[in-house]
């Protein structure tokens, strides 16, 4: 709505607040908060993920991820053959994506529903999801509850 650069008069910023008031009481958004609304709409879902690599932003929709694993302090998100690391905890993650779509099947996992191709047991009776590109990933037995609720 506003731009201010340091140092800032008092005036100066009476003036951008002033702005801010009046608009705000006529309803109007501004083209970034539209760009906002349209990355994460109104139920406050992700349609995106935005991971920084040095100068570039990669730019990850949603349904491509196949799944995100927790990495100490930062996911790790596997989409289309690529891994992606982010600084973000895995909470965080969780809480931003569609829990119909998405499911923590570990404590160190969130599994994308449509790239899941069955669920398997191994010689020690835990349970791995195989992935459609074959990768295997841990469920834990509380995960299991959880993808058994949504399949």
């Amino acid at each position: 709505m506003d731009y201010l650069l340091k140092p800032v008069s008092p005036e100066r910023l009476s003036a951008a607040l002033a702005r801010v008031r009046e608009r705000l009481g006529r309803g109007e958004r501004s083209a970034s908060e539209g760009a906002i609304a349209a990355a994460r709409p109104p139920e406050g879902r992700a349609h995106r993920v935005l991971v920084r690599d040095g100068p570039r932003v990669h730019v990850i929709p949603v349904d491509k991820i196949d799944y995100v694993q927790a990495q100490d302090d930062y996911i790790c998100i596997r989409s289309e053959g690529k891994d992606f690391l982010k600084e973000q905890t895995l909470a965080e993650t969780e809480a931003s994506l569609d829990p119909a779509v998405f499911v923590r099947i570990h404590r160190s996992y969130l599994l994308n529903l449509a790239r899941l191709v069955r669920v398997d047991q191994d010689e020690r009776e835990n349970r791995v999801v195989v992935l459609t590109d074959g990768r295997r990933l841990p469920v834990s037995r509380a995960g299991y509850t959880r993808l058994s609720a949504l399949l």
